[in-house]
C-alpha cells in the first residue's frame, strides 16, 4: 500500500476567491511548494481533492477545471513538483462532495492508498472527511473559514503543517 497528501484546493493550492476556473486568477498560497515537495520526496502521492459547484451553478464549465488543473499541473512540473491526481466534485448531492468521502475512496481504492498513514490538508471543516474505518490525519489551515469545533489540527500556515507532517512521518520511521 502506498501513503498520500490529499490536498484542497482552493484556500491550500491557491488563494480561495470563489468560484476559480481561470489560470489567471491563480495565486499559489505560502508554503505549498514546500509541502508538494516534501510529499514528493518522501513517497507520498500527491492528490487533489475538490468540490467545484460553480459547474452546477453555472458559473463554468467542467472543461474549465480540466484545462485550469492541467496549467496548474504544468506550472509545478516546471517546479520539479508532482500532483498525482485530480479529483473534483461538480454536483451538489453527491457522495463525492466533501465532507462526503467519496472522492477519498476513489483515490484510496484507484491507487491502494493506506489512509492511515496518509495526510488530508484543508482549511474548512468540510475537508474533515467523514470517512469510516481507518483516515488520514487531518490539518487545517485558519484563515479562510471558522473552524470552530472542526475535528483537526488547526494551523497558522502551510510551513507549520509541514513541520507537523514531518515530525510525524519521522517518528513512525
Amino acid at each position: 500500500m502506498t501513503k498520500a497528501l490529499f490536498l484542497d484546493r482552493d484556500g491550500i493550492l491557491n488563494i480561495d476567491k470563489t468560484y476559480i476556473y481561470r489560470w489567471e486568477d491563480i495565486e499559489w498560497v505560502e508554503g505549498i511548494f514546500d509541502l508538494i515537495r516534501f510529499a514528493n520526496e518522501n513517497g507520498f502521492l500527491v492528490i487533489v481533492l475538490t468540490n467545484q459547484s460553480g459547474v452546477a451553478r453555472g458559473k463554468y464549465r467542467e472543461e474549465d477545471i480540466l484545462v485550469l488543473h492541467k496549467k496548474m499541473s504544468d506550472y509545478l512540473a516546471a517546479k520539479n513538483l508532482r500532483v498525482d491526481d485530480w479529483i473534483y466534485c461538480c454536483e451538489f448531492d453527491s457522495e463525492r462532495r466533501k465532507p462526503r468521502p467519496g472522492m477519498m475512496i476513489e483515490a484510496r481504492d484507484k491507487y491502494d492508498i493506506d489512509l492511515s498513514q496518509s495526510f488530508m490538508v484543508g482549511d474548512k471543516p468540510t475537508d474533515v472527511l467523514e470517512i469510516e474505518g481507518p483516515s488520514p490525519k487531518t490539518f487545517l489551515l485558519k484563515g479562510n473559514y471558522p473552524l470552530v469545533g472542526a475535528k483537526a489540527e488547526i494551523y497558522e500556515s502551510l510551513a507549520d503543517i509541514l513541520k507537523r507532517i514531518r515530525s510525524l512521518t519521522l517518528s513512525s520511521s
